[in-house]
């Protein structure tokens, strides 16, 4: 008669199987803890997941702007460099240089007489280079610093000149005295044109001999006769009023667009401030 088995060996045999599939498996303990731990906290590794990936994108961001800002910056200075480096320089005319110019003389007006003042004035004139515009700009007496805004009625003044009150009011104080080569000019500002149209043709009486001996032309003045008139000619659509002599010019004036006057000596010298006058007037 076999024995019977008892309760014991049963175990025995269950342990093993446990073991058998433990082995089987390859588990352990510590993978087996793990996995509990998942499953009891999944939410916590999820939301520390998040959060690392939000401050990378934060990061990445804050960097990004970062970078596009310097470059930008870089642009803007590249730019500004270029166009500094490319632009004109912006040059300031005096208040009374009307035109460009190819010098600009200063003469100190220390002459206290007509004759000493027209002696400077014409020596200034004859020391003239080929083909040269130039500005005469006057200082005063007892001043070096040129005096951009001298009056023209002041000039008058020391000119010992007869021209009508109404004239000289007509006139805005600045104004400009020059020569191309040897041809002497004024370029005078208006205030009114009507009265200084009506001025200028009351003043023809005696401008020859006023304001003669200051252009280049004065010699004719000599052989001058008394009842020599201005007449009316027109060059190139302007009206002009003109002194001749001889078929030579000996004095001209026009106005232009009714807010300068111009006094010269030669129809091509007229046209060439006419020409600048205009060029003035562009946009740029």
């Amino acid at each position: 008669m076999e024995p019977e088995e008892t309760p014991l060996k049963q175990i025995r045999t269950f342990q093993g199987d446990v073991a058998e599939v433990l082995q089987r498996e390859r588990g352990s303990l510590v993978s087996i803890q793990r996995a509990e731990h998942l499953k009891k906290n999944p939410l916590h590794d999820t939301s520390s997941e998040n959060y690392k990936n939000k401050s990378e994108s934060f990061f990445l961001l804050v960097g990004s702007l970062l970078l596009f800002t310097l470059g930008a910056v870089g642009v803007w200075h590249a730019y500004n460099a270029f166009i500094k480096g490319g632009a004109t320089p912006v040059t300031t005319a005096s208040a009374n240089r009307f035109i460009p110019v190819d010098a600009e003389i200063n003469l100190n007006l220390t002459a206290t007489s007509r004759e000493a003042l027209i002696d400077i004035l014409s020596g200034a004139v004859m020391d003239g280079a080929s083909k040269e515009l130039r500005h005469f700009v006057f200082t005063k007496e007892g001043t070096s610093k040129p005096s951009y805004l001298f009056p023209i009625s002041e000039f008058l003044e020391r000119l010992e000149v007869h021209a009508p009150g109404n004239l000289v009011r007509a006139f805005d104080p600045p104004f400009m005295f020059g020569a191309l080569e040897k041809s002497t000019f004024l370029i005078i500002k208006l205030s009114s044109f009507e009265n200084a149209f009506a001025g200028m043709l009351a003043w023809e009486k005696t401008l020859s001999q006023d304001i003669g001996p200051l252009f280049a032309t004065s010699e004719l003045l000599r052989n001058l006769p008394i009842d020599s008139v201005f007449t009316d000619i027109v060059d190139k659509n302007k009206d002009i009023r003109i002194l001749m002599f001889n078929d030579q010019t000996v004095l001209l004036y026009s106005f232009f667009d009714n807010n300068k006057l111009i006094i010269t000596d030669n129809i091509d010298t007229l046209r060439i401030l006419v020409d600048r006058l205009i060029q003035e007037k562009l946009p740029r």
